[in-house]
């Protein structure tokens, strides 16, 4: 009844606006004019004062001529990276083709030479022309507005986008021209605005087309550059040449409109475009990974903390010193481990891929692949018969191929070859850090940032069986005990849609200790477990703990449904292996000037506890025993000194590989897997963690075992052992009060304890009590030179 009333109010509000509309035409259209210049006005005014994003000050704008390079320091005090602006090289004004600024001005901006910044004529074309008329003749931005957007991008404001990065450009412009002479504005344009291909500045683009610096150009190369300048990929000569021949006769009929050639002189340059193409050079490169998370890092702190001018810190041209956390030795590791056993397992994932989830197996899909090529449906499309695009499919010659490592490699592939080759093709990523502070000690986010710009560690992949120590962790604060047992029964949830979660070793019967199930990776002792403990109260601890992902509200979560980042994934084991404490990464260490004052410095602190101290004690035990005599028992084969825990994670059909490890200072985590996750490995032992993810950390802690200093340390436990089995053939309500109360059993328990605290001595072949002899002495550790 409300809502009719409510609803009956609206109606009877917009009659009366109506028929105020009719009776009062002209005043209500000069409210509506007045509402929308005060609307203009407010807006620019916003923009002007920064409520939409920061608009850069003349200090900061005097420094685009001369951007000095920044520099990022590795843990050691030796650089390891370099930010400058943007990825092009200059050129001084005595290489600026004068054909160039030509073709520039009279394409873009006829009237360049004459207004400040902004050209009010053009800016009533538009309304009249594109706006009223609907003519669509292209925008009314300046050469000195286009600068404003080539350096500083725009913004994505929703609705308004488009009118605020417009007015934000505007007062750009104005100020760029108060500082700027026309000539180093030019030259400014000429060394920031994109060419396409990832191509910043013309001497970059003049090299890549014709192979010629900028000053080398004829007239009808300048005419073309220039005239990729309005939509570079249509306009790309090498893609798309008939469309980049037409823009450049455009550009060349422009010159002659605006009196800077002659038609003669244009005639003559229309001749077929000959490009000297210069491929580009993809180099092998994996610092890329931390130089983009240290930008990240670095603008957040920068929007928060305006320089003395109450400008914003720019990495490109302000010439900072950045100090960072990365131990380079454990970068090196990280790098080393990664191409060693990613090409490892590339051999193998080339010869045993499969694809179980398509319909119709592996043969089906590549049908699939095959179908959906363009150059298929072209041929298709022009009567080509079935065996002669089974011809051009299956003939073979050399294509490039990327090699982890060393870039584009020529390899004999036929079509097939190639494209399978890059649906199949393995990433993975690799984080190191300091579980007490939260410092990213090492940061590898993919094979190659020269192939593959995607962050691997920050990027989210279903985290498999490595969810499970959470929900294990819950119950352990809920006072469920390690040696409870739960019947490892195969079960069929119906209040779940009949979700029946199943054992990769398909075995059933009996029961497992708390502590052998998560040591085994037990799924339906981990399902039941859930269920009893809560999802909600699961998913409270997976916050507490530091991941901030969706995580659905079902039980499967244990068995890690969820797809979580490997960032969030280590948060979440550093509070483990640090007693309980959440940590924040971080890699900035310190900011410095370029007179070295200091404008930053990194204070981390625990942001709460996770779980109590015994849980944590507990669960740290537990993880222990995985790399022991569980899942990752394989771990042992690195023959390290220290008590490391962890846990395994394989996702369904081996599409994702998991292995994150701990010590009490250090966690170490990896993922491996192919972006199509129709793809994976044949078999589980192939795909699995333990066999992907696992060596590479496995790698990494082995050398920190090798410091003369070592940074590694071992866990320490109440008692080296659970006081009950992992497995027994009993039911669970049995078991849990056997091992409890069983005198014979507990009486082996306290023989245990008395050999593991007196060990036997063989002497001569002679057990002897090691309780009749004197300590040892113990001998001096050797100086660390």
């Amino acid at each position: 009844m409300a809502q009719s009333v409510s609803n009956d109010q609206q109606a009877g509000f917009l009659q009366q606006i109506l028929r105020y509309i009719k009776k009062h035409p002209f005043k209500s259209l000069g409210w509506v004019f007045l509402a929308g210049v005060s609307f203009v006005v407010l807006l620019f005014l916003g923009t002007w004062a920064g409520a939409f994003g920061h608009v850069p000050n003349s200090n900061e704008l005097a420094k685009l001529e001369n951007p000095v390079t920044s520099t990022v320091y590795g843990s050691d005090k030796k650089p390891i990276a370099y930010f400058y602006l943007q990825n092009r090289s200059n050129i001084d004004s005595t290489q600026l083709n004068p054909y160039l600024v030509q073709a520039l001005v009279a394409t873009e901006d006829v009237r360049f030479y004459e207004h400040s910044g902004i050209d009010y004529r053009s800016y009533g074309r538009v309304f009249v022309k594109s706006i009223l008329m609907q003519q669509g003749k292209g925008g009314g931005s300046t050469i000195t507005q286009q600068i404003a957007k080539n350096v500083f991008g725009r913004k994505d404001l929703w609705l308004l986008s488009t009118p605020i990065n417009k007015m934000r450009e505007v007062i750009i412009a104005k100020r760029l021209e108060s500082i700027y002479s026309k000539e180093e504005l030019l030259l400014l344009y000429f060394n920031t605005v994109s060419f396409g291909e990832n191509l910043y500045g013309i001497e970059k683009a003049a090299q890549r087309f014709f192979s010629k610096s900028p000053d080398q150009l004829n007239l009808s190369e300048c005419a073309t550059l220039v005239g990729v300048l309005k939509a570079p990929s249509y306009y790309n000569p090498r893609k798309n040449p008939q469309n980049s021949t037409n823009r450049r006769n455009v550009v060349l009929q422009q010159m002659v409109k605006n009196n800077a050639i002659t038609q003669e002189e244009a005639d003559a340059a229309k001749t077929e475009i000959s490009l000297k193409y210069s491929p580009p050079e993809k180099n092998s490169s994996l610092s890329g990974y931390y130089k983009e998370y240290i930008r990240t890092e670095f603008n957040n702190w920068a929007a928060e903390n305006p320089d003395p001018d109450g400008g914003i810190y720019d990495l490109e041209i302000d010439g900072l010193q950045i100090y960072t956390t990365l131990q380079p030795n454990i970068q090196k590791y990280a790098e080393q481990t990664m191409e060693r056993n990613m090409v490892r397992l590339q051999k193998l994932m080339d010869q045993h891929w499969t694809s179980k989830t398509t319909d119709g197996g592996k043969e089906a899909f590549i049908a699939n692949l095959m179908a959906i090529q363009p150059k298929i449906i072209q041929m298709k499309e022009n009567g080509m018969t079935d065996e002669q695009i089974m011809d051009y499919w299956k003939t073979s010659k050399s294509r490039k191929y990327w090699e982890i490592g060393k870039g584009f490699e020529p390899r004999q592939q036929t079509v097939e070859d190639s494209i399978i080759s890059s649906i199949v093709r393995l990433h993975t990523g690799i984080l190191a850090m300091n579980s007490r502070s939260g410092a990213i000690l090492g940061y590898l986010g993919g094979i190659d940032y020269g192939f593959s710009q995607i962050d691997n560690i920050k990027a989210k992949n279903q985290v498999g069986s490595t969810f499970k120590p959470i929900t294990y962790l819950t119950a352990l604060d809920q006072g469920i005990d390690p040696c409870d047992y739960y019947d490892n029964s195969l079960r069929t949830y119906s209040k779940y849609e009949d979700w029946q979660p199943k054992n990769s070793s398909g075995g059933y019967g009996g029961s497992y200790s708390l502590h052998g199930a998560l040591t085994n990776s037990v799924n339906t002792v981990s399902a039941a477990l859930q269920l009893q403990v809560g999802v909600d109260n699961t998913i409270e601890k997976a916050r507490k703990m530091g991941i901030t992902s969706e995580i659905p509200e079902v039980p499967s979560i244990v068995l890690g449904t969820a797809n979580i980042s490997l960032m969030e994934m280590v948060m979440a084991y550093a509070s483990i292996s640090n007693g309980g404490n959440k940590v924040n990464p971080y890699m900035i260490q310190r900011i410095t000037d370029q007179q070295g004052t200091v404008l930053y410095e990194a204070k981390p602190k625990y942001d709460g506890g996770v779980a109590s101290v015994a849980s944590i004690k507990e669960l740290q035990q537990m993880m222990g025993e995985v790399l022991t005599e569980g899942t990752g028992a394989g771990f042992s084969r690195w023959e390290i000194p220290y008590n490391i825990i962890g846990k395994t994670g394989t996702t369904q059909n081996n599409g994702d590989g998991w292995f994150i490890g701990a010590s009490p200072e250090i966690v170490i985590g990896s993922w491996v897997g192919a972006r199509d996750k129709r793809v994976h490995f044949e078999k589980t032992y192939m795909g699995s963690g333990a066999n992907t993810a696992m060596p590479m950390v496995a790698s990494m802690f082995k050398s920190l075992s090798s410091w003369r200093r070592p940074m590694l340390t071992n866990f320490e436990y109440a008692r080296p052992y659970f006081p009950c089995p992992p497995f027994t053939d009993q039911v669970a309500s049995e078991a849990t009060n056997y091992y409890k109360t069983d005198s014979t059993y507990l009486e082996g328990l306290r023989i245990k304890d008395s050999l593991l605290r007196n060990p036997p001595i063989v002497v001569d072949s002679v057990l002897v009590d090691s309780l009749s002899f004197p300590e040892p002495v113990q001998e001096q550790a050797p100086v660390d030179q």
